[in-house]
């Protein structure tokens, strides 16, 4: 494992122009963040039109993609020492995907542009780890921003917008991040950063309660996406067995009460079992398309099972969603069915390559929540504006556990 950050941070003592370079890198990173939060206005309001949309689109994306270019090289060095395998990785998993749409004859040009969603937050934790070592008031101030603005564009939404559809016009509270799915998942990860800002000292707890007490109305009760509150779960879960040494003997415990109680009605037969259509049903349809990918992969030949069909191939019209074609809901079967063993277990590995960016066990709780909401649905790893602010987050529990350390090796 790869030291994160400096330790402690003020060993760090870089010279006045390479201060200058990190506080022109952070600048820029954040400007493109905050204009892909920006457009995320203009998709729901709409301010300007489809075609110019796309162009401050893919001007945030180009943006953030040049700054991080640039701050790759800028600490090739340090990078290279520091954090190898990602530069070795991110290349390796670039040629599956080409490669794979080069055997099947599909979508090139979608697959890198969904790759370069998988490994930007991945790249951008690279650059940002190396510029909080030296501009970390500046970033520290940035990231309260984010969530400044993250938090004004979910309460002019909440006010002045009109409420949002989903699941067949049900209606739910209005959204400003293009979507419920978005705007949840974003919601989750920012309810991270803002723990993570509050154990590293730069935030409130009466700060912290507000937005956690709002993040928890928002996610289970106004905007209802079952998939972030099971994010939200994962993340509480694997934080909580990190703090609180007798969680596991709890959830042993209870696990145990609850199937010792359900025993006797379930052995009476007063338990009624799900049949397959209520599973569906209960699922929206997921376990169904999840039965007909498995029927598309297991008559697949070697080379469709090691590369996959290609990009666009796992929309399919089913039984269920017979309306129109719909991916897997499920980003771990989608990237199976469309690039193979080989394209998901790159992407596995760049996850495990991400996690040990930091220190043991610090992006554990935040990696949960963005594989549970991969697993249940099309969840975070694929939404720009939830995924983007998943560095951000990590960098904060990073900077928390640093701080962490620092005072229990002062104390001795």
């Amino acid at each position: 494992m790869n030291a994160a950050l400096c330790a402690p941070p003020a060993a760090c003592t870089p010279q006045a122009p390479d201060l200058r370079v990190a506080r022109g890198l952070a600048i820029a990173l954040f400007g493109s963040l905050w204009l892909k939060l920006a457009v995320a206005f203009m998709l729901v309001q709409p301010v300007v039109d489809p075609h110019s949309e796309s162009i401050y689109n893919r001007l945030a994306d180009a943006s953030m993609l040049g700054t991080i270019l640039i701050g790759l090289i800028t600490y090739a060095d340090e990078i290279l020492r520091r954090s190898p395998l990602v530069l070795v990785g991110v290349p390796l998993g670039l040629v599956s995907f080409i490669l794979t749409e080069v055997l099947t004859g599909m979508n090139l040009g979608t697959a890198v542009f969904e790759y370069l969603k998988i490994v930007t937050p991945l790249l951008m934790s690279v650059v940002l780890l190396r510029i909080f070592e030296r501009q970390a008031a500046l970033v520290i101030q940035l990231m309260r921003s984010t969530l400044g603005l993250v938090w004004l564009g979910v309460v002019f939404g909440l006010v002045f917008f009109p409420p949002a559809l989903n699941r067949g016009g049900e209606v739910y509270w209005p959204v400003y991040f293009a979507s419920l799915h978005t705007s949840s998942y974003l919601m989750v990860v920012c309810a991270g950063l803002s723990l993570y800002m509050f154990e590293a000292g730069h935030m409130g707890r009466r700060l912290l309660l507000a937005l956690m007490v709002c993040s928890f109305v928002l996610v289970f009760i106004g905007w209802g996406v079952r998939t972030s509150m099971v994010a939200a779960a994962a993340f509480g879960l694997v934080y909580g067995l990190q703090r609180w040494r007798l969680l596991p003997i709890v959830l042993f415990v209870a696990l145990a009460l609850g199937l010792a109680i359900a025993f006797v009605p379930l052995l009476l037969g007063l338990v009624h079992i799900p049949t397959w259509d209520e599973m569906v049903e209960l699922s929206s349809g997921r376990v169904s398309m999840w039965a007909e990918k498995w029927d598309i992969l297991a008559g697949s030949n070697l080379l469709e099972w090691l590369f996959g069909h290609g990009e666009g191939s796992d929309w399919i019209v089913s039984e269920v969603w017979w309306w129109s074609a719909k991916d897997s809901h499920n980003d771990f079967i989608r990237l199976l069915n469309q690039q193979g063993v080989i394209g998901l277990g790159c992407v596995l590995g760049l996850l495990a390559l991400w996690a040990r960016l930091f220190p043991p066990g610090v992006a554990a709780p935040l990696l949960a929540a963005l594989v549970a909401s991969t697993a249940f649905s099309n969840g975070i790893m694929f939404r720009p504006q939830a995924s983007l602010l998943m560095p951000l987050a990590l960098l904060a529990a990073a900077d928390a556990w640093m701080r962490s350390r620092a005072a229990a090796e002062a104390a001795r």
